[in-house]
């Protein structure tokens, strides 16, 4: 028969066996690799200026949609052999633009960088950001137009001032 000093002994280095087993199977790693290939979508405007806050871009590869304002960056994991077709999108202010990229397995680990060119014209205005030529188009016409209005205002106050001085002056009847 056991005695019950050897079975407390016993059961304890058991316990801390199995802690160290698994305290060792929790710290035990095994690296997995991916290929994967950064993908960075870049919009600008018709002349060259960047749309950063204006464009919503999207990248949509075999199952796999990210979108985003003004730009995307994202890892795309592609297979070992072959390729994977990819498309990026962008749209701001109503225009359109888009470009088929083709990932492949001899890009693993690089950063492929698009650059989508929207069809919209405009001007960067310090303060307010990039303004469409139709915009400035639109803003300079109320202008003009407001401008006339206040000149002939004025034109019909001063006849309606010189009126009334005459009404003052002229001599009675």
């Amino acid at each position: 028969m056991v005695r019950p000093q050897y079975l407390v002994v016993m059961v304890t280095l058991m316990a801390l066996l199995g802690i160290a087993l698994v305290l060792h199977a929790q710290q035990t790693q095994l690296p997995i690799y991916v290929p994967a290939v950064n993908v960075s979508i870049t919009a600008l405007s018709a002349n060259g200026m960047p749309l950063a806050k204006y464009a919503i871009v999207s990248l949509s590869c075999a199952g796999y949609n990210v979108s985003n304002i003004g730009s995307v960056s994202t890892v795309i994991p592609i297979p070992s052999t072959g390729s994977i077709t990819c498309r990026a999108y962008a749209y701001s202010f109503g225009m359109y633009s888009n470009k088929t990229v083709v990932l492949t397995a001899g890009e693993n680990g690089e950063t492929v960088s698009v650059t989508l060119v929207i069809p919209v014209s405009g001007y960067y205005m310090p303060g307010i950001g990039f303004v469409p030529v139709g915009t400035l188009i639109v803003i300079t016409i109320v202008i003009i137009i407001i401008i006339i209005l206040i000149i002939i205002g004025l034109i019909e106050y001063a006849r309606w001032r010189r009126e009334r001085l005459a009404r003052l002056i002229r001599p009675p009847e």
